[in-house]
Parts: structure tokens; sequence; C-alpha cells
């Protein structure tokens, strides 16, 4: 039986001093649920275009944060999780903002507060869905729930009954598809209603203890204190025996066992509030559910898994989808690229591009023809055509990882791929961002975003730059062709051998510095496949390649700026500045030199080379061209098509042969191996650095890119000085 003293008095708790402060002015509602719920569709219904993407204060997670306008609220879409008890970044976010920590974006400390949570159950898993509903209840909060995805389990013959589970609960619950015309308006008085009344779970009391509780900003007034000081036993208190109904489950705070060590303490409590949980979840649901158990039948979903799921068909199946994929990317984009790069490009033919009507618009007004013509068509369109080339091919990968997310698949890769990227510490939700990064290292890096742990996000963003993207692919066609005729294919796939091999050692490098050895279990939800919500995945792409527009974005023209700047000043003869001068007579062509030394150790200490390099610091796409351009100081000299991406070479390959003859006499095949080794394993472009800053923070980011190069120097000196012990 229930302690008299502790319980309520009427069918529902009542709680006089609730744990948020209610108060004038506007009202906070935050979305919690289990992931892949639609709380995403539920958020985008109830704001439209009144959203913004906000970062968690010191994190890089992502919460949706908008207004609902007929009710002048603010919206919170915190990301989905199973559990208050954090196991990853994410979570340990929904848990801070529920509970209000200095700096988070509910900061009792700051008078915000709290004043309905709204949880999304998941109608295909209500018990896992009630797990959270009841956690978030003992954390002092008010709530209502919207049931989800009640026509995937009416499709398999079941049905939610709104009122039923509303008075078990004793609050109020609402059964709606989010998708739906006229769903809006109905959550929304739905949501007034909520907040008119502040509900609380009935029989579920606040735990001071519990993982997400909300501490008052004043204390509680006399005789408003928390039941459960005088229950010194377990938190579920209900009669023997199969309850009659829900009036006799009650879910009591857990009171302190008197242990010496205060972690075996608060490990002991977090199991039996977990025990206490999943028993209020079952009585709960055994309620609920009917006399005569209908028979259980495989759903839609088991039934592809079967096929999907088996390791003979489902790994074939998810590389078919990655290479559709790349497919998509390589070969659809690219036009659509060149199209957008055109748009800024001073190199159109037409004059309607940004760069071109920019030239026009200064001889209009007298003003071409000197620094300012070349600063903002060779520089700022520049940057600014660099950014757009990559608008549609992030908009391509971000659209596809939203639908695998949105259909359920996600979690069936991760499943897959899980036993081989353990073996490397880190788990198979990593798989998809690591072979996305074999076409471009940015949309990867951009992706690992989703990972759950920030272990992996740290490792995956350190690992990814060396996945051998599509534009070093250009680099190694030039230059196998011209060394290797013969052999072009042999050393592009050794390089692509050596990629994957760096992966590899390099996880199991920082395995032991990130903790990969003593990892948890995977443990994955498979949730029901569902076609993809097109407006989700809309509004999701839009916002992740604005995202990237804004942030790496900015970083790629400052870059590109500074590139410009060193091409402009001249360092040699009677030039001005801005002036057409030779890049050998440049701060550019200057620097370059300087570097020769450096690369000498390499074979390949020769300026045309290490300018290339400098630029495809900024850009892999840039090192081609930047070699036919550096040749291009004899007018008379065809140093073929810098478009062409090495495909129709001119008189380029005697050129190159020439600079690696003169920095390697004895040994130029040898040196242009070095060459490949460091194009692969130094940093991949400029966009990669702003991403992984935007990451994993510029100090780390510092760190891996002088590693980076380290590494790539020290890997090009050992090929070619081993090498030529054996030339």
């Amino acid at each position: 039986m229930s302690c008299p003293k502790c319980a309520p008095k009427s069918n529902t708790a009542t709680l006089p001093a609730p744990c948020v402060k209610q108060s004038g002015g506007q009202p906070t509602v935050v979305l919690v649920g289990n992931p892949n719920v639609g709380k995403s569709t539920l958020f985008n219904a109830l704001t439209g275009s009144k959203q913004k993407v906000v970062n968690a204060p010191g994190t890089t997670v992502d919460v949706m944060e908008g207004r609902i306008a007929s009710l002048n609220a603010r919206l919170l879409d915190l990301p989905g999780t199973y559990s208050l008890i954090p196991e990853s970044l994410d979570e340990e976010v929904v848990t801070e903002t529920l509970a209000g920590k200095p700096g988070s974006l509910t900061d009792i400390e700051n008078g915000q507060r709290i004043d309905l949570v709204l949880a999304v159950l998941d109608a295909t898993a209500l018990r896992r869905s009630l797990y959270l509903l009841a956690q978030v209840a003992q954390a002092g909060l008010p709530v209502a729930a919207v049931v989800t995805l009640a026509d995937v389990v009416e499709h398999e013959g079941e049905h939610v009954d709104q009122d039923r589970l509303s008075n078990a609960l004793g609050i109020p619950v609402l059964v709606a598809d989010p998708r739906k015309k006229g769903a809006a308006a109905d959550i929304t008085e739905f949501i007034q209603q909520s907040l008119d009344s502040a509900p609380r779970v009935r029989g579920v009391y606040p735990d001071p203890n519990a993982p997400g509780y909300r501490e008052l900003n004043t204390r509680p007034q006399p005789g408003n204190e928390l039941p459960g000081g005088c229950c010194n036993r377990t938190a579920l208190a209900q009669d023997r025996g199969r309850p009659t109904g829900p009036d006799q489950l009650e879910l009591l705070p857990i009171e302190p066992s008197g242990m010496a060590d205060p972690e075996a303490e608060q490990r002991a409590q977090a199991t039996q509030r977990a025990a206490a949980i999943f028993d209020w979840v079952e009585a709960l649901s055994a309620g609920l559910e009917n006399d005569t158990p209908a028979e259980v039948k495989p759903s839609r979903s088991d039934k592809i898994d079967r096929f999907l799921l088996h390791p003979l068909v489902g790994i074939p199946f998810f590389f078919a989808l990655m290479y559709l994929l790349f497919k998509i990317a390589g070969e659809w984009v690219g036009p659509v690229q060149d199209w957008f790069d055109a748009l800024f490009s001073d190199d159109s033919e037409g004059a309607w591009s940004l760069a071109n009507l920019t030239s026009h618009g200064l001889a209009a007004i007298g003003a071409d023809g000197g620094w300012l013509e070349h600063l903002l068509v060779g520089g700022v369109c520049t940057g600014l055509g660099v950014v757009a080339s990559f608008v549609p091919l992030m908009a391509v990968i971000f659209l596809a990882i939203s639908i695998l997310e949105d259909s359920g698949y996600m979690a069936r890769a991760a499943f897959l791929g899980d036993r081989v990227m353990r073996s490397l510490g880190l788990d198979g939700r990593v798989i998809l961002p690591f072979i996305m990064g074999f076409g471009c290292n940015l949309p990867a890096l951009a992706g690992i975003k989703s990972l759950p742990s920030a272990r992996q996000r740290i490792v995956s963003t350190l690992l990814i730059p060396y996945t051998s993207c599509a534009a070093r692919l250009t680099i190694y066609l030039m230059v196998a062709r011209i060394f290797f005729p013969d052999n072009v294919g042999t050393v592009v796939f050794g390089l692509y051998a050596v990629s994957i091999l760096m992966v590899v050692l390099g996880a199991l490098i920082l395995k032991p510095f990130f903790g990969g050895s003593g990892q948890a279990p995977l443990m994955l939800i498979l949730p029901a496949y569902q076609m993809p919500r097109y407006l989700v995945l809309l509004r999701t792409t839009v916002m992740h390649v604005w995202q990237f527009v804004k942030g790496a974005g900015a970083t790629i023209v400052a870059m590109t700026l500074v590139v410009w700047l060193m091409a402009a000043i001249p360092m040699a003869g009677d030039y001005k500045f801005a002036d057409e001068i030779p890049m050998s007579d440049s701060l550019y062509g200057r620097t370059a030199q300087v570097l020769e030394p450096v690369f000498e150790p390499a074979g390949f200490g020769e300026w045309h080379m290490t300018g290339a390099l400098m630029t495809g610091f900024v850009a892999k796409e840039t090192v081609v061209s930047s070699i036919v351009t550096s040749y291009a100081l004899d007018p008379e000299v065809d140093g073929g098509d810098a478009e062409d991406n090495g495909e129709d070479l001119g008189k380029l390959p005697e050129l190159v042969n020439a600079s690696f003859q003169k920095s390697a006499p004895e040994a130029p095949r040898l040196a242009a191996i070095a060459f490949l080794i460091f194009v692969l394993t130094y940093t991949p472009c400029l966009a990669t650095v702003a991403e992984q800053a935007r990451q994993i923070g510029w100090k780390m980011t510092t760190v891996a890119v002088i590693a980076q190069l380290v590494i790539a120097w020290l890997l090009a000196v050992g090929v070619f000085q081993i090498g030529k012990l054996f030339v």
C-alpha cells in the first residue's frame, strides 16, 4: 500500500508549488521525445518560418528554437533521447535544459522558465516513450503528451485510445498527425489548454535526485514540501498483485540508503529509480491493454528487415545506396556546380556573372583596371564562387542524409557497420560519414554532428580528412598519366588503399586517448520504416546548407582574399600593387620559392609544385589549375587547359616532368609518388578546416592541421628517401 501521508487525496496528483515559476510574459514550451517520432514535423507545423537554429551553450549540439505566433510562446525542439540519464552530448543537453542548469537555454539564474513540456509519444513504441515521460514527471515539470505515428499502428490493426491514455496518466493527451492539414491549429489549441492547467502525471512525484530535476528559484513555502520524505523505500508504491486501475500506481522519490560511498549511493539510486519506472510503465501499460491479447504478427518493418539486415543482402544494398549517392553527387551535381560557380566567375563567357557585372559597373564609373577591380573580381567574386559551387553538393548530401534518417534506414546502416567500426574504437553510426568522405570531406564532417557521442565526433573529425576526396582524384590522374601512363589505375587504387590504411591506423592510435577501449555496446532502437516527410526534408536541407554558407563559407572567402593578396603584392621589378605580375615575382611566388628547401628531402622542392600545394590548402580543386597557371609565364608555352582536370594536358607533361627532373634528377617518378602521398595526407581544403573548427573548436583544429602537415611531410620524405635505396 502507498504511504498515507504522501498519497494524494484525489485522482490527480496535487503539487501546490510547481517546480517552474508561472508568471506573465512569453511562455516557454519544450518538445521532448525519442528520436524519429516526428518532433521536427511537429515543430515545423507549429512555428512555420518563425524558427532558427541555436547551439546549446558550450556545445555544437543544434537546438531548434521557434515561436508559436498565435500563443506568443517560445518553442524549443530538443534533440531526440531515450532517457534523461545522459550517455551522449545530445542527451546531456536535453537533461541540462530541462534542469535549467546555468548557461543552458532555460537558465533558472537568468529568470528563464519552462511552462510546459510537450512529450511526443511514439504510438509504435508506447512503453519506451512512457519511460521518458515518467522521467520528465520526476523532474518536476508540467507535461502534456502528443501521440504520433498512430497511423502506423492502425495500419497493423491496433488503435490508440486517446481518452483512455489521458485518464490513465492524468494529463492531457492528443493523438495527432502533424503532417495533416489543420493539425497545427488543433495542436496549438491543445497547448494553450495545457499551459492553463499546468498538468502533472498522476502519482509521479518530483524527485530532487532524479536526472533533469528543475530546482525552484525560491524555496517552497511551508506546507508545500515535496512528498516522499517519510517513504524510506522503493519508488514504486502499489497494491500487491495486478492493479485494477491506474489510481493505485504511484512513483515516489528515492530515499538515500546511507552508503558511505557517494558514487555507489548514486548508482544504487539510479538503479532503483530505473527499475521503479520500468515497473510503473509495465503496470500502466497492462491496465491499457485489452484482456484478450491480439495475435502478434510481423510488422511491415520486420518483413523488410529480414532482407536488409541480412549480411548477404544488407551490406551490398548499403554499398549500392552509397554508389548511387556518389553517382548523383559526382555526375549530376557537377554541371550544377559549374553553373553556380559561373554566377560569380570572371571566366564566364557571358556578361551575366557577378564578376563581369562588377567589372562593367566599375568601368561605368571609371574605376576599372585598378586594384579595386582586382580585389572585387579576383578576390571576393572568386571566394563567393568557391562557396557557391559547394552549395548543390552540400544540398544533395544533406538531403540524402535526411532521407536515410527520416525513413528509418540510418539505424540499420549503423547496425550493419558496427562490428567493423567497433574494432577501431568507434561504432556503426560513423560508417556513413566515412564513406561520404571519399566523395567530399566537407559534407562528411558536417554529417557527424548527428553522432551521439562527443568522443566519436572528435575522433571522426580528426580522421575524415584522411579519406581521399574526389578533388584529390584529379591530381592523382594528372600525375599518374604523366609518370605512369601504363599503370594509372594501379596508382590510383594504391592511393585509395593508403587512404583507408591511414584511417585505420589513425583510429587505432587515437583509441586509447579517447577511451575507445571502454566503450559501451551499441544499443540501437530500430524505428519503423516510414515515408520521408517532404517538408521536413526540405527545411532540414535548407537549414544545414545555410549553416554551411554562414560558417565555413565566410572562412573560405576570407582565405581566398589572403591568397589573392599574396598574388597581388609584387616582390621584384617595377610592378605596382595588383598589376598583372608574373606569379614568380609576387609574394605568392616568392613564398613558394621559400618553401622549396622544405620539400627538397621529399623530392619535389620546386616552386611550381610548392605553390600548387599552397593553393591546394585552400581547395584541392585549384592544384591542377595552379600548376598550369604557374607555367603560363611564357606566352609561347602551351601548358594545357586548367579546366580539363588533367585530361588534355598539352605540353604540361613535359613541363611537370622537367620540374621533377630538376628537383629529383635521380628519381623523378619516385618524387612524383611522394608528391601524391603528400597531396593525399595533408589538409584537404580550407572548407574542411572551417568545418572542423565548427565541430571541435579552433584550438583542437589548429593542432589537427599542424599534425596533418607534419605527418604528410614525414610520409612524403620517408617514401622518397627510403625508395631511393631501392632505385
